[in-house]
């Protein structure tokens, strides 16, 4: 049966507007985008579209009337009104708690956790890695509004268990949430029920789901699809970060996984003009101390040298004291 648990009283009002919006008598609710890839922009999105998102999630996790399922996240965003979608196509329990890194500290949330198995926790990277020691069966966390780092998933891999699955999501607000699921520790992302692949001249991908209003939807993601399958893919970058260094197609992301084990700040990699190679690998890195630039420096060179192929290995080095991030927590690559 469905019921919503309220560790908190901060997110109960939020809830009970979505709720309201959701049985009115209109086929759509609005929403905002994430602003991620340009000025948040608000959308209509079908109601029918949300329910098939949510039942092919529930069947992927096997997600029933039994189950209990938890959301930290803002009803404000597309992540946590599909939570609540969920709960009520499974016709399941939810717990829910105002948004925070640190909701593990609330003793309602520990006791909704001990009182019996969360099927299913959303999160953001941020709050991937107190589910560590939660005290209770946590089966599957999904982690979706940013990318996970690959310093995050390292650990979320190495310190799991058998009983926990942690999944990466792949979507968008446009999508109702993700489309398709990568289990952390692998690089295949795989399709929803109703879901299907290809790509474009680009190589970049396009999503085919025929039972949503969208029909089809073109990213700007560069991917491999799966030999022979078009429900499976590995992402490899953004496209407009794809740097193409003197006919080389490199990608940011790559790079940046290569390095996560051994640099011991927060970075990223970036094109930057070059005279010989067009384009040249710029490695920005986040230190409030500009006085020590160049140790830094000397230490990232070194860094790269033993870790990257020769075109990899970055032609620039920049120090900023601190990056800029959107309001879901996604790098703004200045």
């Amino acid at each position: 049966m469905f019921k919503l648990t309220f560790c908190d009283s901060g997110v109960q009002s939020e809830v009970n507007r979505f709720l309201a919006e959701w049985h009115d008598d209109k086929d759509y609710i609005v929403a905002h985008t994430s602003g991620s890839t340009g000025a948040p922009k608000e959308i209509r999105l079908p109601k029918a579209d949300m329910r098939l998102s949510a039942r092919a999630t529930n069947l992927r996790l096997n997600i029933t009337e039994n189950s209990r399922l938890f959301c930290p996240l803002s009803v404000g965003y597309i992540a946590g009104k599909m939570m609540i979608v969920r709960a009520l196509e499974a016709d399941c329990e939810l717990g829910l708690c105002t948004p925070s890194n640190s909701f593990m500290d609330s003793s309602a949330v520990e006791k909704f956790m001990q009182e019996g198995a969360v099927d299913l926790v959303a999160v953001v990277p941020s709050q991937a890695k107190i589910l560590l020691v939660v005290q209770g069966v946590v089966r599957n966390v999904i982690i979706g509004g940013a990318p996970i780092s690959p310093e995050l998933e390292m650990e979320l891999v190495a310190h799991g268990n058998s009983a926990t699955h942690f999944y990466a999501t792949y979507g968008m607000t446009e999508t109702c949430s993700h489309v398709a699921l990568r289990q952390l520790g692998s690089e295949e992302y795989r399709a929803m029920e109703g879901v299907k692949f290809d790509v474009d001249r680009r190589g970049c991908l396009k999503i085919i789901a025929p039972r949503y209003s969208f029909k089809e939807l073109q990213t700007n993601d560069v991917v491999a699809l799966l030999p022979g399958s078009d429900t499976a893919f590995r992402w490899l970058s953004r496209y407009d970060n794809v740097i193409n260094s003197g006919g080389v197609k490199l990608y940011p992301e790559k790079i940046e996984a290569k390095l996560a084990p051994y640099v011991p700040y927060p970075f990223y990699i970036k094109g930057v003009p070059h005279e010989k190679w067009g384009t040249g690998v710029c490695l920005v890195f986040e230190h409030p101390d500009s006085d020590s630039s160049r140790e830094h420096i000397s230490a990232l060179k070194a860094i790269c040298r033993e870790h990257l192929d020769g075109y990899e290995v970055p032609v620039q080095y920049c120090q900023r004291k601190q990056f800029r991030h959107t309001a879901s927590g996604k790098l703004l690559r200045d």
